[in-house]
């Protein structure tokens, strides 16, 4: 995940100019190859903020409840995603391997990304954001595709 983030990064910030390319990409239309992979980058990087959010919001409501120790149950869950992404690294790092050395390599190893980050952050939701009883601190996020 490190190598396909650091490929996305080098896509967007390789200098000024090509940086204000990259902004006037329409990803509803991405024609090439180049284009896709910018815009598969931004869906990453969109689905990695709204995990963080769904986080975020896990700890504040731990922290909130205290009603058990919140800093070592906090500790355990990013314990688990430091886990997880070592996970989502070797997979989808497998998937941007089996599909080497063709050119949709970095879109479909992009696709395994998200949709790992898509079952993340719904299990945050679900397991610290949806009490037993009354409403959760977030809506539900989407199983799939870019809603």
């Amino acid at each position: 995940m490190a190598a396909l983030l650091a490929l996305f990064g080098a896509l967007s910030i390789s200098s000024a100019t090509v940086q204000d390319d990259w902004s006037e990409v329409d990803c509803a239309n991405a024609g090439s190859t180049l284009e896709q992979n910018v815009c598969a980058g931004r869906d990453v990087a969109a689905l990695e903020e709204n995990l963080r959010l769904y986080t975020d919001t896990a700890y504040a409501v731990l922290r909130e409840n205290g009603e058990r120790d919140s800093e070592a149950l906090i500790a355990n869950i990013r314990e688990g995603e430091r886990l997880w992404r070592a996970y989502v690294e070797a997979a989808c790092g497998a998937v941007d391997s089996y599909w080497a050395p063709g050119t949709i390599r970095t879109v479909m190893a992009a696709n395994c990304e998200m949709e790992l980050i898509r079952e993340r952050t719904h299990y945050v939701w679900r397991e610290y954001l949806t009490p037993m009883e009354g409403m959760p601190r977030l809506a539900e996020p989407p199983r799939s595709g870019f809603d």
